[in-house]
């Protein structure tokens, strides 16, 4: 299989992960919250399947996956009903609850990734070679350890989960940071951002990326840093 190839689906199976745990994590912690309107539906679970979106998790993700790493997609939005929680800000928590996780996952994957760069024999050096291989860069393959793709599937982990994580919190209509930003916003401004929604979105579809970038790119390079110098 091309090298290319196994990079792509490696990142499909790290970003189809990373929805569901978003998508769990939002699910659950909306049922503690006391609206079990998400739980009730089976979204309180790992399984792709009860995340999946035909145009978020599968179609978008295809179109652009092979031109850039930077690959996005979503699940289908996690149901919650606002009268059901106990405080609040139950809603605001709950939906805060998915980018969260996806950082957690980033942050485990990056304590994985130091601990076995000094304990497994070969990994220290192929760090580099990760990191290069993580944005598509062309690395020599020969003489790498039989641990590379484990190292490298760690590294996607936290490059996936970033991406997702950031993308999420863009205060965009449809978006957890737009459903946020709505309950801190006075009425007018609210029904305004509500009105002009669809407006936002076009909108975003055409910058959005450079948003999202000025705040990634800072983020991703001090996590690897992190691993390489640690």
């Amino acid at each position: 299989m091309p090298l290319n190839v196994a990079l792509i689906l490696f990142e499909l199976v790290v970003m189809v992960f990373a929805i569901s745990i978003h998508d769990c994590a939002q699910a659950w912690a909306a049922d503690r919250l006391g609206d079990p309107t998400a739980r009730l539906q089976g979204r309180v679970t790992m399984n792709p399947l009860a995340h999946f979106d035909l145009f978020g998790t599968l179609i978008w993700p295809l179109l652009y996956i092979w031109r850039s790493p930077l690959v996005l997609g979503w699940g289908k939005p996690v149901p919650m009903t606002w009268r059901n929680f106990r405080s609040k800000n139950g809603e605001t928590l709950a939906t805060l609850a998915g980018p969260i996780a996806q950082l957690g996952v980033a942050l485990i994957s990056l304590l994985v990734l130091v601990v076995l760069k000094h304990t497994l024999a070969g990994a220290q050096d192929s760090m580099l070679s990760v990191a290069m291989l993580t944005m598509r860069a062309p690395v020599p393959t020969e003489g790498l350890p039989g641990i590379f793709p484990g190292l490298l599937l760690l590294d996607l982990c936290i490059f996936v989960n970033l991406l997702l994580a950031i993308f999420n919190l863009v205060p965009a209509p449809f978006l957890d940071g737009g459903k946020i930003l709505v309950h801190f916003l006075p009425y007018n401004a609210a029904k305004a951002f509500e009105q002009y929604a669809l407006y936002i979105m076009i909108a975003f579809f055409f910058f959005g990326f450079y948003v999202i970038m000025a705040i990634f790119g800072p983020i991703f390079t001090i996590f690897q840093n992190l691993m390489l110098r640690l």
